[in-house]
């Protein structure tokens, strides 16, 4: 064995045990052989994305991963499944702008006036958390029922009621609180 993969053997390890650095070193040997093989593979254009999303997904499944050798095997095994995917994602996106009907319901879309909810409102649900966040959206901006959101955003009719009145409440307090100053 060379001491290159003696060497790569023992980042893995490292970084299985928790090593952050040594999966910073591993990525810098990484990048350069695998964003050829992406840009490749991918085009440029998704070539960054694509190698951000392969980097998560080291990070995140390192540990699972039993024999430190088939290291790059892994690695390129992932790559490849996240380049396909990212390819017929582009196919479909593609298939759809150069759809007739999609982009005559596009463009009658964009044409169409939206009520739009006030800025300063929007600026205070931007303070939310995410989960109220959505909710008020989904039932004030796009006026949907409390049982289509819940069915949205797969939760339960009573999480929405709880979310819609915290996030309303703490609406109101920002309100009075910004009224004060």
């Amino acid at each position: 064995m060379m001491a290159d993969e003696e060497n790569e053997d023992l980042l893995v390890a490292l970084v299985q045990c928790g090593d952050v650095r040594a999966f910073e070193r591993l990525l810098v040997r990484l990048h350069q052989p695998l964003r050829s093989y992406i840009t490749r593979l991918v085009g440029e254009s998704l070539a960054e994305d694509v190698l951000q999303e392969i980097s998560f997904k080291i990070y995140r499944q390192i540990g699972h991963l039993r024999e430190p050798r088939a290291f790059r095997p892994w690695v390129y095994r992932i790559a490849t499944r996240i380049a396909f995917v990212h390819l017929q994602r582009e196919r479909r996106r593609q298939a759809f702008e150069t759809d007739p009907e999609f982009t005559n319901a596009a463009s009658a879309f964009t044409l169409q006036e939206q009520p739009d909810l006030d800025s300063g409102f929007l600026d205070l649900i931007d303070r939310l958390s995410p989960a109220s966040r959505a909710v008020l959206l989904l039932h004030y901006q796009q006026q949907l029922s409390l049982e289509e959101t819940a069915a949205i955003l797969d939760i339960p009719l009573g999480a929405v009621k709880s979310r819609l009145s915290y996030g309303v409440a703490t609406l109101r307090k920002s309100v009075k609180e910004k009224e004060k100053r």
